[in-house]
């Protein structure tokens, strides 16, 4: 395998209604080589995917913890296979996330359009986000603050870690402050924050 693990990469979140059945069939009539299947990470299981030329590899990450399917794209022609998922699968465009994020009428709704967001966050939208997220972490259920340090783990940005921030300090539930310390300790050793 070619592409190596720092090659930038792109993240592209599949609309709920896409199965991996339907990503294994697009992936078959596109020519990709399987390399790898169901890797578990995090709770997340993960398959790569290769184009025909090894250049370029594709994971599709089942995240449970989130209740969504992804892919993310790595190599040398991350553009050609992201034109390629765009054209064969319905995608949550960032706009639209955040949109539902907004809108969304309950609470497994919100999780969701947290999470898309989250995961589909540019970083020239970041104030967007902050000011999406700050909302949802002043809601009164634990669940909905406790998605805001998850979502933080997928888009480290600097307003987002400010809020898990003031949720280590000052969430009057246990497990949500023990969870944001442990974010942010992960961020730290990890030099995202």
């Amino acid at each position: 395998m070619r592409c190596g693990v720092s090659d930038p990469f792109k993240r592209l979140v599949l609309e709920q209604h896409v199965t991996k059945d339907d990503i294994e069939l697009v992936a078959w009539n596109l020519g990709w080589i399987i390399w790898e299947t169901d890797e578990e990470v995090s709770g997340s299981y993960v398959d790569i995917w290769l184009t025909q030329d090894q250049k370029t590899r594709i994971h599709v990450v089942d995240d449970r913890p989130v209740g969504l399917l992804y892919f993310t794209v790595h190599g040398d022609n991350v553009d050609l296979v992201e034109e390629r998922i765009q054209e064969n699968f319905d995608l949550w465009p960032f706009r639209e996330a955040i949109s539902a994020l907004r809108d969304a009428p309950g609470r497994d709704e919100k999780l969701i359009a947290a999470y898309a967001t989250a995961l589909t966050a540019p970083v020239e939208q970041s104030e967007a986000v902050e000011d999406a997220f700050r909302e949802l972490a002043q809601d009164t259920d634990p669940g909905i603050r406790q998605a805001v340090v998850i979502a933080t783990g997928y888009a480290p940005l600097s307003g987002l870690i400010r809020l898990v921030e003031e949720l280590r300090d000052h969430d009057p539930v246990e497990h949500v402050r023990e969870n944001a310390r442990i974010l942010l300790d992960g961020l730290r050793a990890d030099g995202s924050e």
